[in-house]
């Protein structure tokens, strides 16, 4: 399995290269008046409108700092704020997820692996928001 790596708050995450459709460099996001404070809002993309996820802020961990959008490969593209892209992974096994991490950001993880001396946290983005969050995204 191939897995795009990149950085979210100072630790290393990785995600299914298929799941993800693009990345682009942030652009012009207009704020979702009343959203969650994990949402930074929408910005356009060729046409089409994309809500923006703070992926830091999401799992606890700091406002993002980054540039970077990946866009979830969905029916609705949903983008992550990541603070910077790595790099892609042919990985054949996953790792146990590390027991040291807060439930906050364990319960999205599938697994883990090594990137020379660095661990890559395994994030499924598709589960990071759950439909019912999705939903009032949409009618905001």
């Amino acid at each position: 399995m191939r897995y795009i790596t990149y950085t979210v708050g100072g630790r290393k995450y990785a995600s299914e290269l298929l799941s993800i459709r693009e990345v682009v460099l942030k652009q012009a996001i207009r704020p979702v008046p009343g959203g969650p404070e994990w949402l930074l809002g929408v910005m356009a993309l060729r046409g089409e409108l994309v809500r923006v996820v703070d992926l830091g802020l999401r799992l606890k961990e700091s406002k993002g700092q980054g540039s970077k959008v990946l866009i979830l490969d969905a029916e609705k593209p949903v983008g992550f704020l990541v603070d910077d892209i790595k790099t892609i992974e042919q990985v054949e096994e996953l790792k146990p997820i590390p027991l040291d991490l807060p439930e906050e950001v364990r319960r999205y993880l599938t697994g883990s692996f090594l990137v020379g001396e660095e661990i890559a946290l395994v994030l499924e983005l598709g589960k990071v928001l759950r439909e019912e969050e999705l939903s009032e995204v949409e009618t905001n």
